[in-house]
């Protein structure tokens, strides 16, 4: 261990505290008179290759049964020990017996198979089996009747017997199953390398066997963790009530087999009403326990053997406000040097207590082991001592979230040594993040932190809204809402309004997006605060001119220039969004001119999505103008302007914004008759739709798509796009292009 601390409980080893003789019958008895229970040593067969109630694994028994082939004449053998490691309930002991049977009806171990229980994480710790307990069982197990009465020969008797099969070229499978230490397994690797063993344990213990070989076990896949619950069950579930019940379990195939076990034993409980059960975090490791198989126990098996410090860094880890974490969210909760983190962790990984996250350098843990953990600290640590650590680390993240903000839309002139070197960076940082600023914002509000709440909430809205999770965006902004109400920040909520208008745009609710921008309109100008009713009357006139049209937009747009006139600003955002309307009114070469002003401006002050978008309606104006001047010059012009509208968008990470420009950039494409390339640009445009969850979005692409094909004589694959089109735009008000669509498919047909 890493660090040095008292057990959380103490308990007696079976090595070392006491000699051990083996009296009649295999009974062991310790100096200290406690008779110790023998090891169980099963003969493995085929028997039990008919079970139905295994589920998946087919990658992971591959592997297994390529490493138990024996090796070909003249090619070096991989090594003789494979251990399968995991988390307590992961079905180590399942897959690893499975394979044995399977093995053995492949007939690859003429000289025997056995299995024995070293019992490493059995309650009491004096019942762990160490190998001179299992020598004389073994050699039984496979069929040795003379077996040498001193204890001291039984050790070499069994190696003799090994090495005298491998002579016979009769290869020997041993699965050590349960092994907590090397000790455990050291002594019973054979010396030839025809035989096999595999181990299964919680803990890393690979690296500490020679050639050992590693297999780390995951969850199983969504569909295979459903399959496990309905043949647990023994029942047909309803369409997706297993897949509810798999999630719930986090997929661990122990809570997945309690979860059947418990709708078997009774028929009268719907997997619907299971899953509500379950759905509430607090009980729900209650929940997961039938007769004497929990997976409360599961857990505990592990925790009970870490040390004071490590057990209470696995209790502080669960109070982080996400899925993951990085290591300098961890040294925060743990309150220590990051070095000690760091070790900690690796500590903690090596047990399969926490997991590698989804990227370098960070960590996770699964959701049932992340409640067990929870529900220790709140039995174990002081709730002030609990509260402290979440608010170090939700600080942490207010502090460094506003930093990273700064690059969303802009160009911040300086940063301190802490902060971010360049957007990219920035925009990593937040994609890593985001799900933990989130979370955090509802935890700080818990704390009645309502600035680092309302912090968090400004903080990571634009990044959600540029990456189109409108979910969360609207989850934080309620919870930054509420928070500023309660603590009278008038000016916050002012902002917060406004930024659940550009919320509701981008998701093209435009009645909803008006309603909000008004009243952050109102309550700004009740503040006299100038510069964020400007802010608010921008995004409104925008909200107007996609619900009404652009002659109800330009009043609140005059307004808010008006108010920046008087300040003394440029507005490039109020100049964007005058180009926009003088190119929906057909004023082209109006529009182009205020956008190039507004281009300017974003591009000295940074301002990336602003440029983005400035630099797409550009595009799209010289693209509109070119089609009506017949220019081949203007056409090409605006089609590096949507292709440098791409690249800013992809710099913010702004899905639908870059969707959008290869939508037109393809629309562009498709006036010079190149359909290839053109469909190359709509199917980039529909992936990122597609990937943002915008049905509109795609529909739009596929009504481009289908009247290109048709244009270009391909008649039956654009009917095809253009019914898909109809399908997708349905929902939405589309008048205008639902009756193109309408009538192309009319002459089709």
């Amino acid at each position: 261990m890493s660090d040095s601390g008292e057990r959380v409980t103490i308990d007696a080893q079976a090595s070392g505290q006491a000699r051990v003789y083996q009296a009649g019958r295999d009974l062991y008895v310790n100096d200290n008179s406690n008779p110790a229970v023998p090891p169980t040593v099963i003969p493995l067969s085929q028997s039990g290759l008919t079970r139905g109630d295994f589920v998946g694994r087919g990658g992971e028994i591959g592997r297994i049964l390529a490493y138990l082939q024996p090796a070909a004449d003249g090619v070096a053998n991989s090594g003789t020990v494979l251990v399968l490691s995991g988390l307590g309930g992961i079905g180590k002991t399942e897959l690893a017996t499975r394979a044995a049977r399977l093995a053995v009806d492949r007939k690859l171990f003429p000289g025997g198979a056995v299995s024995v229980d070293l019992r490493g994480y059995d309650a009491l710790s004096a019942l762990s089996v160490y190998p001179h307990q299992v020598y004389s069982p073994v050699l039984k197990a496979l069929g040795v009747d003379a077996i040498d009465p001193l204890p001291e020969n039984v050790g070499p008797q069994f190696h003799a017997e090994l090495e005298k099969r491998a002579s016979a070229k009769l290869p020997v499978l041993i699965l050590l199953d349960n092994a907590r230490d090397p000790e455990q397994v050291l002594s019973l690797i054979p010396s030839s390398h025809i035989h096999r063993v595999i181990v299964t344990s919680r803990n890393a213990i690979a690296p500490l066997l020679p050639g050992a070989v590693n297999v780390r076990l995951d969850v199983l896949s969504p569909e295979d963790a459903a399959s496990l619950v309905k043949v647990k069950a023994r029942r047909e579930l309803p369409s997706g009530g297993g897949f509810d019940l798999a999630r719930l379990c986090g997929q661990l195939p122990l809570a997945l087999s309690i979860v059947g076990a418990i709708l078997a034993s009774d028929p009268e409980l719907s997997a619907t009403e299971l899953a509500s059960e379950l759905a509430q975090e607090e009980q729900r490791l209650e929940g997961l326990e039938h007769e004497d198989v929990a997976v409360r126990a599961a857990f505990e098996r592990s925790y009970v053997r870490l040390n004071e410090f490590h057990a209470a860094a696995f209790r502080l880890l669960a109070l982080s406000p996400g899925p993951d974490l990085s290591i300098e969210a961890a040294t925060l909760l743990l309150d220590t040097q990051q070095l000690k983190a760091k070790r900690a962790l690796r500590h903690l990984l090596n047990c399969h207590l926490v997991e590698t996250g989804h990227s370098l350098g960070r960590w996770r843990m699964h959701d049932l082991v992340r409640l067990y953990a929870a529900e220790q600290a709140q039995i174990i640590d002081r709730k002030e001592s609990r509260d402290a650590a979440q608010v170090r680390v939700v600080s942490y993240l207010s502090d460094r979230a506003e930093l990273a903000a700064e690059w969303t839309n802009g160009h911040p002139k300086e940063q301190s040594s802490d902060g971010f070197a360049d957007r990219a960076a920035a925009m990593e940082w937040l994609a890593a993040e985001a799900p933990n600023l989130v979370a955090g914002a509802e935890i700080a509000a818990e704390l009645e932190r309502a600035d680092t709440s309302a912090d968090l909430s400004a903080s990571v809205v634009p990044y959600l809204i540029n990456v189109a999770d409108f979910s969360s965006s609207l989850s934080v902004l309620s919870i930054g809402i509420e928070t500023v109400k309660r603590s009278g920040d008038r000016s916050r909520l002012a902002s917060g309004y406004n930024n659940l208008g550009i919320v509701y745009t981008s998701m093209r609710k435009h009645r909803d997006a008006v309603r909000w921008f008004n009243k952050s309109v109102a309550l700004a100008r009740s503040l006299g605060d100038g510069d964020a009713e400007a802010r608010a009357l921008i995004n409104l006139s925008g909200a107007l001119r996609d619900l009404v049209g652009v002659e109800a937009s330009m009043e609140p747009l005059k307004r808010a220039m008006r108010l920046r006139g008087e300040r003394g600003e440029g507005d490039g955002f109020g100049l964007t969004n005058a180009g926009i309307s003088l190119r929906e009114s057909g004023r082209f070469q109006e529009a182009e001119k205020v956008l190039r002003q507004a281009l300017e401006i974003h591009a000295r002050n940074g301002a990336r999505k602003a440029e983005a978008s400035t630099l797409a309606q550009l595009g799209t104006t010289l693209m509109q103008r070119a089609t009506r001047d017949f220019s081949t010059a203007l056409l090409q012009e605006g089609a590096n302007y949507l292709r440098a509208a791409i690249a800013a968008y992809r710099d913010v990470r702004d899905r639908q914004g870059e969707a959008t420009c290869f939508l037109n950039l393809g629309n562009a494409i498709i006036l010079t008759s190149d359909l290839r390339a053109a469909l190359e640009a709509y199917q980039s445009a529909q992936q990122l739709f597609r990937d943002a969850g915008d049905s509109h979005g795609e529909g739009m692409v596929m009504a481009a798509i289908g009247l290109a094909l048709v244009t270009h004589g391909d008649k039956e694959r654009g009917r095809s796009a253009l019914k898909e089109a109809q399908r997708l735009l349905e929902p939405f008000h589309e008048p205008g292009r639902k009756r193109l669509i309408a009538e192309n498919l009319q002459i089709l047909d």
